[in-house]
């Protein structure tokens, strides 16, 4: 025979084993249906067919296999679908993150079914609009406040969402995303190893294969990476692959996520808050990335750290960071999104124009002083002497209240002193009004030391008594016995009496500000907005007209604070930018024009359309997501269909290899048995 007896027993053998490890492969399929993940597996098969001639054949067509073998179990992806999937939940990834920011921005800002800012706007039209019909009424100005408090109330909650919001964002940022990222990449460089070693032990480690790809998808999801795969050859022949996971940046880099012999090492991620040029928190962040490398584990990378905040292409952190960092047209250069900044910044360029519009519509300009009561006149102390008394005279201060102010003067017998910190010729601002009386004494003592008693020159000196309160001028020696002093025998010289002429400094405007900042910074925003504390004590008021010599019933200001809701006027956001030789240049960014309402309406309006225009787009991005998962499906995914038809299919090989055995016995059988006649 060309052809051992009983090969035919082997081929038999091989189909029964192969058509029983087929059903065992779709029973491993049915089982895991519902496991999320699972890819659809099947079974390798080649046809077995021994190498080399056989000089015994009858015929070079003979040649016949030895049945099949069965090479291995794999799984049935198609890497494209892959590839796509990835990209496009990358974008569902961006969308998805600005869409949550921008929902949270809606429940602060959507006034369409309650009332609040612009209500409160209306409201306080009205009051004024009632305060001009009764001016100079402080019923009427205490209802002003209330409804510019109301106001404030308003600007301040959305101020503090605005806070909150931001902190949120970031916390989630730093504590969820970037830790979710980082374990996804430290899993999968697990999963790298274990599926090596695996392999090389002969395992597929099929399973841990699904777990990987589901940490690839899962990683799409916040970072825009590509998946190649790099095949390495074990010792003569053993080919295996590990995947190789790379960030692709916007700016064409790339940056490498998995490292090392077969993929184990793993990049690192991490957030920073950005800081101004003074130092401060600015609100926005940064991500950095230290890139995976050959280098054995416990090796200081560090010094590889990138900032690649400007280069995220796709996914939730890029929407992220969109969401902290970019302020749309109120950024310089703009930027293509309206994160919580362009609020934000809007929001307070409104409180700043409306408190400086309102601020300088109730400046007063008439000048102020910081001492009330001041004696213009003082007496000699009026007596006949005995030879023992000194001649005195006084200016007393008793009723005085307040302390002198920078500026202010002093006029006395024509020579004007000035007070200030004392430095030059300035008297030195005491603590309290008797200190700077005691600083101006000392000045006297030198400069008028000698005054007229009853027409003769007397030398003397000036000092001051808090208890008394009194500016006094005391002779040095004690006057003849029998000399007369009357209240006016002292002068200045023996026709001119002594003279203190008090004076307010012209810039010493009493301030009359409605609006003042919580921090004492001279910016307004919408956190430090606050009524003026003179106003709410009732210190000042809303002036009703700033003509001296209008009426009581002038209403002219009160009519100007009414028009200024209404008038069109230009907002700007007003920033500072710091050079590389740390010199500070003030700027603006024009970005609407109009009235309050107006504007504050369009920030609401902006809202509502970056909100309806992103939701398009994700609902866009997640049907081709949905698409491109159904695809995957019907290639990777468990059908019952499927499944069953195989299962009869492999049910009849099995039977049909058990039948063509039975037919190779049989056969052998009449073989042995039944042919010639030798033996019997």
């Amino acid at each position: 025979m060309t052809r051992s007896t009983f090969s035919g027993f082997t081929i038999a053998q091989l189909a029964m084993t192969a058509s029983q490890r087929a059903l065992d492969v779709t029973g491993q399929n049915i089982a895991n249906i519902n496991t999320k993940g699972y890819t659809r597996q099947q079974v390798d098969l080649v046809s077995l067919n021994l190498r080399g001639a056989d000089p015994t054949s009858s015929g070079k067509g003979s040649k016949i296999g030895y049945g099949v073998e069965v090479t291995g179990i794999s799984q049935i992806r198609d890497p494209f679908l892959d590839v796509q999937y990835r990209n496009q939940i990358a974008k569902v990834g961006t969308a998805d993150a600005r869409q949550a920011g921008l929902d949270q921005l809606a429940d602060i800002f959507d006034e369409t079914d309650r009332d609040a800012l612009k209500k409160a706007l209306s409201d306080l039209s009205s009051s004024l609009d009632q305060l001009s019909s009764n001016a100079n009424n402080s019923e009427f100005d205490s209802i002003v406040r209330s409804r510019s408090q109301v106001l404030l109330n308003y600007i301040h909650q959305k101020a503090t969402d605005l806070k909150t919001t931001r902190e949120e964002t970031m916390y989630g940022l730093e504590n969820t995303d970037i830790k979710t990222v980082n374990s996804l990449l430290s899993d999968i460089g697990e999963l790298n190893d274990t599926i090596w070693k695996g392999q090389i032990l002969g395992n597929p480690s099929l399973e841990l294969m699904d777990q990987r790809n589901n940490k690839l998808d899962e990683l799409a999801g916040y970072l825009p990476i590509s998946v190649s795969y790099k095949e390495v050859t074990i010792g003569s022949s053993e080919k295996y692959s590990y995947p190789v996971v790379t960030l692709n940046g916007s700016n064409g880099m790339s940056y490498e996520l998995t490292a090392g012999e077969h993929g184990e090492n793993t990049a690192s991620f991490s957030m920073e808050e950005h800081k101004d040029s003074d130092g401060n928190p600015d609100g926005t962040v940064r991500i950095s990335v230290i890139p995976a490398t050959n280098y054995p584990k416990g090796v200081d990378v560090s010094a590889l750290k990138t900032d690649i905040t400007n280069y995220l292409k796709d996914g939730s952190i890029k929407g992220t960071v969109d969401l902290l960092n970019k302020s749309g047209e109120l950024d310089n250069p703009a930027t293509d999104f309206r994160g919580f900044g362009y609020y934000e910044k809007t929001l307070d360029s409104i409180v700043q124009t409306f408190a400086k519009t309102f601020n300088n519509l109730n400046g007063n300009m008439q000048p102020y002083t910081g001492a009330n009561v001041m004696p213009s006149s003082g007496t000699a102390n009026a007596m006949t002497t005995t030879g023992s008394e000194n001649a005195e005279f006084s200016f007393g201060f008793s009723n005085t209240t307040g302390n002198f102010l920078s500026g202010e003067t002093i006029n006395f017998n024509g020579t004007v002193y000035t007070f200030g910190d004392g430095s030059g010729t300035t008297i030195k601002i005491g603590d309290t009004l008797d200190d700077s009386l005691g600083n101006l004494a000392t000045r006297l003592s030198t400069d008028f030391a000698k005054l007229n008693v009853n027409g003769s020159p007397v030398d003397g000196k000036w000092s001051y008594n808090s208890s008394s309160k009194k500016l006094t001028w005391t002779s040095d020696s004690p006057l003849s016995s029998g000399t007369e002093i009357t209240s006016s025998s002292i002068k200045f010289t023996n026709t001119n009496t002594i003279s203190f002429l008090y004076k307010a400094y012209p810039s010493n405007i009493k301030n009359f500000d409605l609006f003042k900042t919580s921090d004492g910074s001279k910016d307004f925003t919408a956190s430090n907005i606050k009524i003026n504390d003179d106003w709410m004590n009732n210190s000042i008021h809303i002036i009703a007209s700033h003509d001296p010599d209008a009426g009581s019933t002038a209403n002219d200001n009160i009519l100007k604070m009414l028009k200024s809701l209404t008038d069109s006027r230009e907002f700007k956001y007003e920033y500072t930018t710091t050079d590389s030789s740390g010199n500070k240049t003030s700027k603006s960014i024009s970005f609407y024009t109009g009235n309050f309402s107006e504007c504050y309406s369009t920030l609401e309006n902006n809202q509502g359309i970056d909100s309806s225009s992103n939701k398009a787009i994700l609902n866009n991005h997640v049907s081709v997501v949905q698409q491109t998962a159904d695809n995957k499906d019907s290639v990777s995914g468990v059908s019952l269909d499927d499944e069953g038809i195989n299962l009869l299919h492999f049910q009849k090989s099995f039977s049909a290899a058990a039948r063509f055995m039975t037919t190779l016995d049989q056969a052998l059988d009449v073989l042995i048995n039944s042919t010639g006649v030798v033996g019997r």
